[in-house]
């Protein structure tokens, strides 16, 4: 039998869906996924567009600490969330937004990878936009011993914008990112067979 420490129900009154739920080191937890929902519920971060990445982190004993909202005017899907040396944590997922809201850089292609850096009270340190002329879609996101991280999704980009090589195919390829510790792109490598 499982003992239940605590549990929470999170929501506004639009949808909301939780992709990342980590562990965070000081004893507490942190989710994140996307939202539909303006202010309500218990959701007290109005929307930037059709979805937003929204974050919550809860202390040990599962009581909130903040939330925040994150996104433009289109669709930002939030896949993938890394904790950092410094406390805080990397976000990563897919954006259809332009320059709007609190994202500072347009759309490179019908979607990009979209990788922001906040702190440990959930502020923007520092965010980058990642992609091609098609669609790439982040999945996920983890650090290296260097202080760095890799990305991986697919992309159905050609040469273009940050993209340096050609699809294998019609259809998508792996697409892995090496980013430095600031979000700079160090390598990358499209990696895909005929299908």
């Amino acid at each position: 039998q499982i003992n239940i420490d605590w549990q929470s129900n999170a929501g506004g009154t639009g949808a909301d869906e939780i992709y990342a739920v980590l562990g965070t080191s000081d004893g507490g937890v942190i989710t994140g996924g996307f939202s539909t929902s303006g202010i309500s519920g218990n959701k007290t971060m109005a929307s930037y567009g059709a979805n937003d990445y929204w974050v919550i982190k809860y202390n040990d004993a599962g009581a909130i600490e903040w939330q925040q909202a994150y996104g433009g005017s289109g669709e930002d899907y939030l896949s993938s969330i890394v904790e950092t040396d410094d406390g805080g944590f990397v976000l990563g997922g897919s954006s259809q937004s332009g320059a709007t809201g609190v994202k500072t850089e347009g759309l490179i292609g019908v979607s990009d990878y979209w990788i922001i850096k906040i702190d440990a009270l959930g502020n923007i340190v520092w965010q980058n936009t990642i992609g091609g002329n098609s669609a790439d879609n982040l999945n996920e996101i983890t650090k290296t011993y260097d202080g760095g991280f890799i990305i991986a999704g697919y992309s159905f980009s050609g040469i273009s914008g940050d993209k340096t090589e050609n699809p294998y195919n019609a259809s998508s390829d792996y697409w892995i990112v090496k980013i430095d510790s600031v979000g700079n792109i160090v390598w990358q490598n499209t990696i895909g067979g005929n299908s």
